[in-house]
């Protein structure tokens, strides 16, 4: 038996941001179920299309899944931004360029396009990380590895969160 008042409450807050990690497997045709609570995020947006796009981090390769809303944010704060810097043109070249539009089925499957699976070593097993307006898409093994890295480095890391928070209280 639930608490349907506390459960209302805790959909409304949570409501709007992909939070959580999922492991689930991919099928043998490269599809991937959404987990429920990335597809409450997207809501009535859920055969909306979404942009899926190689990113990396810490030299660990790994893909970005965004609503096309958001996705239209970002290219929109990209454009405002000096064209003939180096550095924007190389986040173009390889950030939004990786861009593919997307589309969950009606059974909340979406299919990686082949170019990003190989890139991100998409094979069976990943893992699905919920980062506020976006998901990141993970190998399960590189996944594992840097989950490992970044729980021993946890205390630093709390450390500079903390110390940050000090700034705005001024």
């Amino acid at each position: 038996m639930g608490f349907p008042l506390f459960e209302v409450r805790m959909s409304t807050q949570l409501s709007g941001q992909f939070r959580g990690r999922f492991e689930i497997k991919v099928d043998p045709k490269f599809r991937l179920t959404l987990p429920a609570a990335f597809r409450e995020v997207l809501g009535s947006h859920s055969h909306s299309p979404m942009v899926i796009t190689n990113s990396q981090y810490q030299g660990k390769r790994c893909l970005d899944v965004y609503p096309f809303s958001e996705w239209k944010k970002l290219e929109t704060r990209i454009a405002k931004l000096p064209q003939l810097k180096v550095e924007v043109q190389n986040f173009q070249r390889f950030y939004l360029s990786g861009g593919h539009p997307i589309e969950a089925d009606s059974n909340g499957r979406v299919l990686v396009p082949p170019t990003l699976r190989s890139y991100a070593n998409i094979q069976t097993d990943i893992v699905l990380v919920g980062f506020a307006n976006k998901f990141e898409i993970w190998a399960l093994e590189t996944w594992k590895g840097l989950f490992e890295n970044l729980a021993q480095d946890f205390n630093q890391t709390l450390a500079a969160i903390s110390d940050m928070g000090h700034d705005n209280d001024k």
